[in-house]
């Protein structure tokens, strides 16, 4: 038997290619599919500076003359060769966690940990708690995940999967600031501000086709108030100072593939500013829900009065069975007005676009840089960039929900009816049932707000019932006299009468007897509706007490300030002690800003009531500040 012959296995040999790798790291650069470009020359210094993006000085730094050295090249080096990338074209996946997370974790270290080594475990856990505490506060909400995907990401190509999994969590959305109403004074005023200023100043361009060169939106005194209080150095001021300017131009990528000149790109991005601005000031002003208000189409823009000076849009739905559109809350006459406005300035859009036939198109459109045409419910449109800006100048997070959620809230104080909200925001009772069975978040806030301020003054060395006395002062609520009247109709709280100082006193049965008796022995006429209130300060501690931002009661607080000012400059001829007096021209003084806030057409009339017609007959009464003060045990 023959045996087979033996085949002999042919020994291929690969030569080993060594990674050719650019020695120095300004030589690295990396590029996406989309043509985007990244320096890895960034992360060598500090807050990882920009590059200027055109002209003579294309990828040099901005600021050459200020950039300090970060002592990295090694971890740069090693990003780089870690990042999957043929040549300088770059996977995608990485490219955006480079770009976003890296970058955002870099610029963290060098303001907060520029000790500490980039991947250290502490570094990294500390950068995400760090950002989930301002995410719980509306600021910056996407940068812990961005952050903690990147770290993931490049923690796995460096072989510490165990070091990945152990990295903190990012904090739910749902605890976020981004699904709680507005306060109503420190949030949502300074809020419409903004967006007001903002819409009518772009408008205005449209109208007078004109460029802005910065966005309306920025405000100096907010933009270093936030400095102040997130401590930024210089550099990064300036950086979000030079974002109101960049906001107005093109993006780099749409210079560079856009067909269009660079005249009408800087049209097309005050367009989509000024829409988006629109958006969120009807998100503001009207209420509705975030995907019936992107979609609308002009043709549904017809206004339905609903008396009172209110109005609603009386257009149906195409889809959802022709269900009338959700805008139940309603809105104001001037809310009407800004719409008008809106229409007429996009039918200048629309003849910029070559558009004639615009009842079909978008209410609120966005234009890309090819000059196509969406609306906001598309994702390339980013309605949320406004909070790119907004960002800077306050600490709050916009969306639809946050502004609906305001609304219903004030809806749910001044009606108290879960009826009537659940009709206004077209909702199921049970739905509000959910939300406001234990009250509205604000009144508990307010109350902490009390509570904190009452702990923090007794830390400090005062006496109990007055740091109550003065934290309530400072915190308590104030109705509009039209919210107080409507509350009267329901028989939602006791007539009230006004007191010397302005205050409204609803009676005290306990108390009634030792006033009326002080007010005998001092031999003084006063009307049986004018005598309920005992004690001034006690007024601000005191539950049948309440403040109204009417005419008559400002103006009665102004006429009692003014007689306070008198009596400080007489000489001391009674038992009143002069700290009393000024304790309560504070008081006063505090109060009146806080009722010019809350109602300032009737602080105004009150004001120029008291210039012309002099105090409220009320003091002349009670012949003088003296007996007054004596009656309410000052």
């Amino acid at each position: 038997m023959v045996g087979r012959k033996r085949k002999v296995s042919k020994v291929v040999r690969t030569q080993n290619h060594a990674k050719v790798e650019p020695l120095s790291i300004e030589n690295m650069v990396l590029t996406n599919r989309e043509g985007c470009r990244f320096h890895m020359k960034r992360l060598k210094y500090r807050g990882v500076p920009t590059l200027i993006c055109s002209g003579r000085g294309k990828n040099y730094f901005k600021d050459s003359n200020n950039l300090v050295k970060a002592h990295r090249e090694s971890v740069v080096r090693e990003l780089y060769r870690l990042m999957p990338h043929s040549g300088s074209l770059c996977d995608s996946t990485a490219f955006q966690n480079l770009r976003t997370g890296i970058v955002t974790y870099f610029k963290y270290l060098d303001e907060y940990k520029t000790n500490l080594i980039p991947f250290n475990n502490d570094s990294m856990n500390g950068c995400i708690k760090h950002f989930n505490k301002l995410k719980l506060e509306g600021v910056t909400p996407s940068n812990a995940s961005k952050v903690r995907s990147a770290l993931v990401y490049f923690l796995k190509l460096m072989g510490r999967t165990q070091h990945a999994l152990k990295l903190t969590s990012v904090t739910r959305n749902e605890p976020s600031g981004n699904q709680i109403a507005f306060h109503i004074e420190t949030e949502l005023k300074p809020i419409s501000k903004i967006l007001i200023r903002g819409y009518k100043a772009l408008i205005a361009h449209i109208k007078g086709n004109t460029l802005p060169i910065v966005h309306p939106f920025f405000d100096e005194n907010l933009l270093r108030k936030m400095a102040e209080t997130n401590r930024w150095d210089g550099q990064t001021l300036g950086a979000k100072k030079r974002a109101f300017k960049l906001a107005m131009q093109p993006s780099v990528l749409a210079r560079e593939k856009s067909l269009l000149g660079i005249d009408e790109l800087k049209r097309i991005v005050l367009f989509n500013q000024t829409s988006r601005c629109a958006l969120h000031l009807f998100f503001m002003m009207t209420g509705m829900n975030a995907e019936v208000i992107q979609s609308m189409k002009r043709r549904d823009v017809a206004f339905k009065s609903i008396g009172t000076g209110k109005y609603i849009f009386k257009s149906m739905k195409a889809r959802a069975r022709n269900k009338e559109v959700d805008n139940s809350l309603g809105f104001s006459k001037y809310t009407k007005v800004l719409i008008e406005e809106w229409l007429e300035a996009s039918k200048i859009v629309y003849s910029f676009l070559g558009i004639d036939n615009v009842d079909d198109m978008p209410f609120l459109y966005y234009i890309d840089t090819n000059l196509k045409l969406c609306d906001f419910t598309h994702k390339k449109s980013e309605s949320g960039a406004i909070n790119n800006l907004i960002g800077k100048l306050l600490p709050v997070y916009l969306n639809a929900t946050r502004f609906r959620k305001t609304k219903s809230d004030v809806l749910m104080r001044t009606t108290e009816s879960m009826y009537l909200v659940s009709q206004g925001l077209n909702n199921t009772i049970d739905v509000v049932k959910a939300s406001y069975s234990a009250g509205v978040k604000s009144d508990h806030d307010r109350s902490l707000t009390v509570s904190m301020q009452a702990q923090f003054n007794i830390a400090k060395g005062m006496k109990v019932d007055e740091a109550i006395k003065k934290a309530k002062i400072l915190n308590s609520d104030i109705l509009f006299d039209y919210d107080y009247r409507e509350r009267l109709k329901r028989n939602k709280m006791t007539a009230s009468t006004i007191t010397p100082s302005g205050v409204r006193c609803m009676g005290d049965e306990n108390v009634m007897l030792q006033v009326k008796r002080k007010i005998k022995n001092l031999d003084i006429d006063v009307p049986k509706n004018e005598i309920k209130c005992t004690s001034f300060l006690s007024c601000f501690d005191c539950d049948n007490h309440v403040l109204i931002a009417s005419e008559l009661d400002i103006w009665i607080m102004l006429s009692f300030r003014e007689q306070v000012f008198d009596m400080k400059i007489i000489p001391s001829q009674n038992s009143i002690p002069k700290s009393k007096l000024y304790e309560i021209e504070e008081i006063l003084n505090r109060t009146l800003a806080r009722l010019k806030e809350k109602a300032p057409d009737s602080y105004e009339k009150a004001e120029t009531r008291f210039e012309s017609n002099g105090p409220h007959p009320l003091f002349i009464n009670l012949r003088g500040l003296t007996d007054a003060l004596e009656v309410f045990n000052v």
